[in-house]
């Protein structure tokens, strides 16, 4: 197959800075190395757009955008697709791996002129842009399945405030209220100490240069943050940042690492399930820390809600179904990206007809 230059196909420019004190309220979104992370009001590249991360944990990872944007300086920015297909570009991108292209020494540096000279296959417009149709198809179906899984997360959600914030659970009406530490709550319920509940367990330490690819889920205060061969939690378990990103919560339904940065849950009174909605609303910030952080002591002070056992039983039941729903789906999304990323590469590299598939 004809091959070409990255440097042939595109024009690339490293993009603005934009401190957080010079954002406007507005509607153009701000794309950093790991995608959108803010807002303003003027734009500085017309969409549809594409971005390389240049720098940071982010290095090489491709962001496309349709409309017009703010390409931040940790990414560089196609300013010219030269008249090739802006989707085409992104598909292609993603297919590269730049690792290698680091001009930097501690920090990942990503340099435009290291990626011009990156050969390419060399694809006619009209093919170009028969490709991107059939990629963007997996992706229209891998957005659906996001939707859906976030309305199932908000239905889940609008459950719990229904039932244990509003009191409006099935037969509330013949429950009369009583005064508690949390206002009135329905009689028979009951407020208890978190540390009477659950316990917060430490994680352990593991750096990124010990992690050893495999099955199992590392997480830390931010969510998952790579894979490990070996898990330190049987699943399902609840995550909470500890450090970093303080009192965030996560659910696991596979076995799992939690590292040092974050907490991960055992009660043998509550439902995990139930838990995993209770957590978020508790305020765990220590203000009297020099560096914000999760005090277990501060955290097992905090008064809980205990609903009756078979209110809780009802909940999880609903609130389990919607999760399983949603791992479906989930499971959806793995595949359709894995079809979708085993086919790029054939499609490039004229192994599969563009006609026929």
């Amino acid at each position: 197959m004809e091959t070409t230059t990255l440097g042939e196909l595109i024009s690339l420019q490293r993009g603005y800075d934009l401190t957080e004190m010079q954002r406007r309220p507005g509607n153009v979104p701000i794309v950093g190395s790991a995608g959108v992370h803010g807002y303003h009001d003027t734009a500085r590249a017309k969409g549809p757009g594409v971005m390389l991360g240049r720098s940071g944990a982010s290095f090489g990872k491709v962001t496309f955008i349709r409309e017009d944007y703010w390409p931040h300086n940790t990414t560089i920015f196609v300013t010219d697709f030269k008249g090739n297909e802006p989707l085409f570009v992104r598909y292609l991108l993603e297919s590269l791996d730049f690792s290698s292209l680091n001009s930097g020494s501690a920090q990942q540096s990503l340099n435009r002129n290291f990626v011009y000279p990156v050969k390419v296959p060399k694809v006619s417009l009209p093919e170009q842009r028969r490709i991107a149709g059939i990629l963007s198809a997996y992706d229209d179906l891998i957005e659906n399945c996001q939707r859906r899984i976030k309305i199932l997360e908000t239905m889940a959600r609008a459950l719990y405030r229904e039932w244990f914030v509003h009191f409006r659970f099935p037969g509330h009406e013949n429950v009369p209220r009583v005064a508690s530490p949390l206002g009135e709550i329905p009689q028979g319920w009951e407020v208890q100490k978190l540390g009477e509940i659950l316990e917060l367990n430490y994680g352990k330490a593991l750096k990124k240069e010990d992690r050893r690819d495999g099955a199992c889920p590392v997480f830390g205060s931010s969510g998952v943050v790579g894979t490990h061969e070996t898990a330190l939690v049987q699943g399902p378990g609840i995550i909470v940042g500890r450090k970093g990103n303080v009192g965030s919560v996560f659910w696991c339904d596979d076995d799992f690492f939690v590292i040092d940065t974050a907490y991960f849950v055992t009660s043998k009174k509550l439902p995990l399930r139930y838990l995993f909605y209770v957590l978020p609303t508790l305020n765990f910030i220590n203000s009297d820390a020099a560096v914000p952080g999760l005090s277990r002591n501060q955290a097992y002070a905090l008064n809980v809600l205990v609903p009756p056992a078979d209110i809780l039983s009802s909940f999880c039941g609903l609130a389990d179904a919607f999760e399983r729903q949603g791992a479906t789906l989930q499971r959806q999304i793995q595949n359709l990206r894995r079809a979708r990323d085993l086919l790029l590469p054939r499609l490039l590299s004229g192994q599969i007809d563009v006609e026929a598939a």
